[in-house]
């Protein structure tokens, strides 16, 4: 597909935002090189990207985040597989300027389309539904996964072309089409699973509910050294998220959602505590309710976090078995 024919073709906003925003003109020239693309007031975006679910990258915007596709493939396979759901949105703070950023993701098709920035929700969303379906048009019957490296090349090129037209069309939304309140499904939140970890080295792992596929290699005859396997299993790949996030981006993801069906969403949240202490909670519901959660638990932690880790686990090992005797009595919270 030839540039001039794309604007040609594709030089309106897509028919489904027909009537619902408005459009004023925009001067402003975008480049998509640097170390982020300033949209407008506050927002921009550093990097968008492109991975099959099999885990061929297909396309970076900017090389300095270029593992951010790996890392979406491993939260794609996590939110798939032991979430039961879609990879949906990634809350990122700066450790050192506490600065709020996110990926938003979207999945159509065995491709995952990613947006790393500061944005709102919405405007992410058009975003990704604008470049899925114009990478689509331009790779057509092509298998993703089997391109050869010429072809990346002729597809890059075009859809370089195409990505600067989509951030101009950004550029057109006005305010009216900017982020509102969606009500949550559910008016609590149910706590699944809870680990806290020192350094990438877990401390406390605790699995709650049958509601999580964790697959574990092997048979058990013990239900209990099961459940034990299934929590190593789960911190360990949550402690790798957390480490290589930070390691890369400076920054804590302090929520990751996967979305199960309309309104409806999974969480997997970070809290920090001192000496490197780290809390994680996989939830679902209303994540507004996720601060009721926090509070019971703030204190209960702090009290063993006083101090950095030593390889001494029996403060934890008597915080777990309270914790587990009181989800037991009840894990939702509202």
């Amino acid at each position: 597909m030839d540039p001039k024919e794309f604007q040609t073709k594709k030089s309106t906003i897509s028919s489904k935002y027909k009537g619902k925003i408005k459009i004023k003109t925009s001067d402003k020239t975008l480049s998509l090189k640097g170390e982020k693309i300033e949209l407008k007031d506050d927002e921009y975006v550093k990097m968008i990207g492109i991975t099959t679910c099999q885990r061929t990258p297909l396309y970076c915007s900017n090389k300095t985040y270029e593992y951010l596709l790996e890392l979406t493939n491993n939260l794609d396979f996590i939110s798939t597989s032991i979430l039961g759901g879609e990879l949906d949105k990634m809350m990122l703070v700066s450790e050192a300027t506490k600065e709020k950023e996110k990926c938003q993701f979207f999945v159509k098709d065995e491709i995952i389309y990613l947006v790393y920035g500061k944005f709102p929700d919405k405007k992410g969303k058009w975003m990704l539904e604008q470049i899925a379906n114009h990478y689509k048009d331009i790779i057509g019957n092509n298998d993703p996964d089997q391109l050869e490296k010429f072809e990346k090349y002729q597809i890059d090129t075009k859809f370089q072309a195409v990505m600067k037209f989509i951030l101009q069309e950004y550029l057109k939304l006005q305010d009216v089409f900017t982020d509102q309140e969606i009500p949550y499904v559910e008016d609590k939140i149910r706590i699944d699973y809870l680990g806290l970890s020192s350094m990438s080295i877990g401390v406390i792992s605790l699995l709650l509910g049958d509601e999580l596929n964790v697959e574990v290699p092997g048979n058990f005859d013990d239900p209990e050294e099961r459940r034990e396997m299934k929590e190593s299993l789960l911190t360990a790949k949550i402690e790798a998220i957390a480490a290589n996030t930070l390691g890369n981006t400076g920054a804590v993801p302090q929520w990751i959602a996967v979305k199960l069906g309309f309104q409806n969403y999974r969480f997997l949240t970070f809290q920090e505590f001192s000496n490197n202490y780290f809390l994680y909670l996989l939830s679902e519901g209303n994540l507004e309710k996720l601060k009721i959660v926090e509070n019971v638990l703030e204190p209960k932690i702090v009290d063993v976090t006083q101090k950095p880790f030593s390889g001494n686990l029996k403060p934890f090992n008597k915080l777990r078995k309270q914790l587990k005797n009181m989800f037991e009595e009840n894990r939702s919270f509202s």
